[in-house]
């Protein structure tokens, strides 16, 4: 990616700012790029996983484990607890 379009800051006509490098300013942006997408990798690996065990965990006494579904939404993003009712026992068996 060029930075020829950005204008350059006072003191830096010269290309001699004393500041980081540009070999430097780009290893520190790929850098937090990396650990930007790692963090969303755990968080949909890990953590949506918890929120739909939880729904078994969580679920209403009298509810069996059977019973308990969790359906993904998009807004906000996770999973929803859904538990069966007694019409739908009937209409499964």
């Amino acid at each position: 990616m060029s930075w020829d379009w950005v204008p350059a800051r006072p003191g830096e006509e010269d290309g001699s700012d004393g500041g980081p490098s540009p070999a430097l300013r780009r290893a520190v942006t790929v850098l937090a790029v990396l650990l930007a997408a790692a963090l969303a990798v755990y968080w949909v690996t890990v953590g949506l996983r918890q929120q739909a065990d939880a729904c078994v965990v969580d679920r209403p006494d009298g509810v069996a484990i059977r019973d308990v579904d969790a359906r993904w939404r998009w807004v906000p993003p996770g999973y929803e607890c859904v538990y069966a009712t007694a019409e739908e026992d009937v209409a499964r068996a």
